[in-house]
């Protein structure tokens, strides 16, 4: 999941004119909202709901009622939250651990909403742990089509991220769950690890997602590339890519500054993230100033965000004893854009399988090169040398280099612009998802 590092503005409307007649669709997600932890799957849903009802659509919400689901005239069947934030013992455990598995509440809810809306098509996000997939056999029961987004790799990884001590694992593939639980992969606990390796093993071994979902939407190819690997149907899965809202991410939007002296992180403060190896970077590139065997200064690095490692960032940087680095914390969207504007790339030293990162497609948008790693849907947003440069991952030299790269690199405002209003539009994401949904309530 992904935490925002600022307040993201209400959804612009989408100018289509709507369908002659209305089409009802069930928008499902853990989350009905798009605060902290809903992060930006969360800001997702709440633009499609918007989007999609502008088109004319009768969009039904299901989610859970946490303290910031958005009301609705459905909210009476939304289920009672569950926190799986850190591992619980004691009372109330073991139920929340079989509901994890299996939420009786959750069916038996949207059993009852599906009997009084009847939607034509359900559009599932993330369902696993707090709705869990005991919603596909009642979708099929009421003869609702499904299309899902694949926003990460839960349904294959236990840990979601393919991660292993720092560097990418696939130990799991071919039904090898016990390695989640030897490894400790999930919350550094075998039990917490245990019971998500037997949800994982009960969805795979019961073919619950790939006999309930008839279309599987990967934001990036890779994703789609990735799941056929591992054993999903390829004729079910399709490469639609992220959107970003191109009026407000517009680079009239950011404020010149007098110099651009940084360049800029800005996302969630975590392990897959790759953070400590673009301060070694740094670290590398002002020893290697000092020394003279390196011509360009050394910009600031700006990082905005918060985290679970916000702390082991500090240490890092203190430990190196950098002097070219700022960490801001989490911003508001005028102070993000303020710093944008002292930036002249923005970097993502991912070292996970990354999907299709936001804070990328941000950075595109307002004209801003991007330094990546080469790794899960990265490439995939950069035409190296033009909209910016792809680094080894967890390679600090590699890095290096690319920052050095994204220093000298000039002139590329309207490119990256260019790559963002043809790659990623919002208007032309929405109408290709519709597109999608009509065909899936059609049995197309």
């Amino acid at each position: 999941m992904i935490f925002s590092v600022y307040a993201y503005p209400q959804p612009v409307r989408s100018s289509r004119k709507a369908v002659s007649f209305v089409r009802k669709l069930l928008l499902v997600n853990k989350f009905y909202h798009d605060k902290g932890p809903a992060g930006g799957v969360g800001r997702y849903l709440v633009q499609e709901e918007e989007d999609l009802r502008t088109a004319g659509w009768d969009v039904i919400p299901f989610a859970m009622a946490d303290e910031h689901a958005r009301p609705s005239p459905w909210d009476r069947y939304f289920v009672r939250a569950r926190d799986y934030s850190r591992a619980r013992y004691g009372a109330g455990a073991a139920g929340d651990a079989l509901s994890l598995i299996w939420n009786r509440e959750a069916a038996r809810n949207l059993d009852a909403l599906l009997r009084e809306t009847r939607p034509d098509v359900a559009h599932l996000h993330n369902i696993y742990h707090h709705l869990s997939p005991s919603l596909l056999p009642v979708l099929r029961r009421h003869g609702v089509p499904v299309v899902m987004t694949l926003h990460d790799l839960r349904l294959l990884c236990p840990a979601i991220h393919m991660l292993r001590d720092g560097e990418v694992c696939e130990r799991c593939k071919g039904g090898n769950l016990h390695q989640a639980v030897l490894g400790k992969c999930v919350k550094d606990s075998r039990a917490a690890s245990l019971l998500a390796a037997v949800e994982t093993a009960h969805q795979r071994g019961r073919g619950l997602y790939e006999n309930g979902v008839q279309k599987f939407i990967c934001p990036s190819d890779f994703y789609r590339r990735k799941f056929i690997e591992w054993g999903y149907p390829a004729d079910k899965l399709m490469h639609l890519p992220n959107f970003v809202d191109l009026d407000f991410w517009h680079p009239a939007a950011i404020p010149a500054a007098a110099g651009q002296d940084s360049y800029i992180y800005f996302g969630r403060i975590s392990r897959e993230k790759g953070l400590r190896f673009v301060l070694e970077a740094q670290k590398l590139w002002e020893d290697g100033y000092r020394a003279g065997t390196i011509v360009e200064p050394p910009l600031k690095l700006l990082v905005a965000g918060s985290g679970p490692c916000e702390g082991n960032l500090k240490a890092k940087a203190a430990q190196l004893n950098l002097e070219t680095i700022k960490i801001l914390g989490p911003l508001g969207i005028e102070d993000l854009r303020r710093y944008l504007g002292r930036s002249r790339f923005s970097v993502l030293p991912s070292i996970w399988y990354e999907n299709g990162p936001m804070a990328a497609l941000e950075s595109l948008a307002v004209g801003i090169p991007l330094v990546g790693s080469a790794i899960g849907g990265i490439p995939e947003m950069i035409t190296d040398g033009v909209t910016g440069f792809v680094t080894a991952c967890g390679d600090p030299q590699s890095i290096l280099q690319g920052l050095l790269k994204g220093y000298r690199l000039r002139n590329a405002q309207e490119a990256t612009r260019q790559w963002a209003v043809e790659h990623a539009s919002r208007t032309d994401h929405m109408a290709k998802l519709e597109s999608i949904l009509i065909k899936a309530a059609d049995g197309k």
